[in-house]
């Protein structure tokens, strides 16, 4: 039975819900992100002092951390502000492929079938998430043929077809980072996209649609 206050009371709840994620997602970058260049760029950036930062700790044993804490947004007077300004201005110009050739050892290795290549680690990972690494290369948005030769081990998975894998599947962070090491990748904390999927790896935020606003809050291209 339609209830009408049953139906607004649950959209200013989802409402109030998605208002304290994008609060959470912005403090987690404010804190993370690195990308100096970009930060200080901006129309309100102040200049920060070592000792604004350390306050009341040890100057000589935490000096190092404090000169990178520094350069975060998280330390600006209105870090909210400046946030606002990257968020702005951010223009989302990576691009990569979704795999790269493997080394020739390694494809050479792959004829006979080894099983510790990035390829094959990367199918016994999506079996322990449920799913099928047949059939899933429509929803990564990837060709059938590519995706064999990449179970195979005659392409490395790349940044973003990793990604999609750990998103879509809601792969946890020990699992990403081992298999990212593995294919040569790692978290770029000056990358505004790796930024947003690390916090939703870390929260295990796995929703299609807060993903979604995720990446749009920050201005960033969708990747599923």
């Amino acid at each position: 039975m339609y209830n009408r206050d049953t139906v607004i009371f649950r959209q200013e709840k989802q409402k109030e819900m998605s208002e304290d994620f994008i609060q959470d997602l912005n403090e987690y970058f404010s804190k993370k992100y690195v990308n100096f260049d970009l930060i200080s760029s901006m129309p309100s950036y102040e200049s920060i002092t070592i000792s604004m930062v350390l306050k009341n700790r040890n100057r000589i044993e935490e000096g190092e951390y404090a000169a990178n804490e520094m350069r975060k947004i998280a330390y600006q007077p209105d870090p909210a502000k400046i946030l606002a300004e990257l968020k702005e201005r951010y223009v989302d110009n990576n691009f990569t492929f979704s795999v790269r050739v493997a080394p020739l050892k390694v494809r050479l290795k792959a004829l006979f079938h080894a099983k510790d290549l990035p390829g094959p680690l990367l199918a016994k990972l999506i079996r322990n998430y449920g799913d099928d690494p047949e059939t899933i290369w429509e929803r990564l948005g990837v060709s059938q043929r590519l995706w064999q030769k990449t179970l195979r081990g005659y392409y490395v998975p790349e940044k973003v077809l990793l990604f999609k894998v750990f998103l879509l599947l809601g792969v946890s962070l020990e699992d990403s980072m081992a298999l990212m090491k593995l294919c040569g990748a790692y978290y770029d904390f000056e990358d505004a996209r790796d930024v947003v999927v690390r916090y939703l790896i870390d929260y295990r935020v796995f929703n299609r649609d807060m993903i979604d606003k995720a990446f749009d809050e920050f201005r960033i291209r969708r990747i599923l």
